[in-house]
């Protein structure tokens, strides 16, 4: 039977061309052969941090198969900008060229997914820098021009998730109309009223929380405060994620084993490795991904 989604997509998006910048031509070369990431080589729990800052942005996430991709944005003379500092902007690529255009290349070589044999959605979370209601704005008319990629907030349609954080435009969110995007907040909104397809996702810098480094044990009590913060974002529905922690492979270990959604990553090979060799040892983490279908 053929894929409904993947018709969707094809469908609706075959007025757009894609003209690749001669850098992604290997990668496209791979992606056209049908040569991909199978679905034991996905990376559940992994997060590219600052995505675009790495040699290939997206492809080089997509190289490993993470399953949330971050991109930092500043609304510049009517576009998204990726970059993140307020310089050289005029210099920039925006999200629609680094990043939607080469994910709509993909989906539609893969018939309609990100990564083949895998139907859940992967998550664009997309950092406002500036003016975050005129942002959403912008990002909304980017969903009605590729519509058919992405998914509603309860992961039904297309292939891509879009999650915000940094300055987000809660007076938009919290109207709850929008039906395609949700929201990354902060630890101490994990027990909010606001539903959880509204805040899907709750992040804190890991120093906030917690000095341990990785050598030897975590501590009884950070641990304690550890497995109590995961257990109060999953009791809400929300998923957990602490980031600017130790990049070392016993933070990552202790994280996941207590459950914590999304492991920040900045070098992705090292994290594939461990992450790889993790779910070998221990299945796949027992975090929830509450709400993401």
């Amino acid at each position: 039977m053929k894929n409904t989604t993947a018709s969707k997509v094809n469908t609706a998006q075959t007025s757009f061309s894609y003209i690749c910048p001669m850098k992604h031509i290997l990668f496209l070369v791979f992606i056209a052969t049908g040569i991909q990431i199978s679905a034991q080589q996905i990376l559940e729990s992994g997060h590219s941090h600052n995505d675009y800052t790495h040699e290939h942005p997206l492809f080089d996430a997509l190289s490993y198969g993470y399953k949330s991709i971050e991109i930092d944005v500043w609304l510049h003379d009517g576009k998204l900008v990726v970059n993140h500092n307020p310089t050289d902007l005029d210099k920039k690529k925006d999200i629609e060229e680094l990043y939607l255009r080469p994910i709509q290349d993909r989906v539609r070589a893969n018939g309609g997914w990100v990564y083949k044999g895998d139907t859940t959605p992967t998550i664009f979370m997309v950092e406002f820098k500036s003016e975050p209601e005129a942002a959403y704005v912008k990002l909304k008319e980017l969903i009605e021009k590729y519509k058919g990629l992405f998914c509603d907030r309860m992961g039904q349609g297309g292939p891509i998730k879009l999650l915000i954080t940094g300055n987000r435009p809660w007076t938009s969110l919290r109207k709850g109309m929008e039906g395609y995007i949700t929201a990354d907040g902060a630890i101490s909104q994990a027990d909010d009223t606001v539903p959880a397809y509204i805040i899907e996702r709750v992040s804190d810098p890991y120093p906030d929380h917690f000095t341990w480094r990785g050598k030897g044990v975590m501590p009884k009590k950070q641990k304690e405060k550890l497995e109590k913060l995961v257990k109060l974002a999953h009791d809400h529905g929300r998923q957990i994620r602490f980031y600017a922690a130790p990049q070392d492979e016993n933070v990552w270990r202790t994280l996941l084993d207590a459950g914590v959604d999304w492991i920040n990553a900045d070098d992705l090979g090292r994290f594939a490795t461990f992450y790889k060799d993790y779910i070998q040892k221990n299945d796949k983490p027992k975090s929830c991904h509450c709400v993401r279908m």
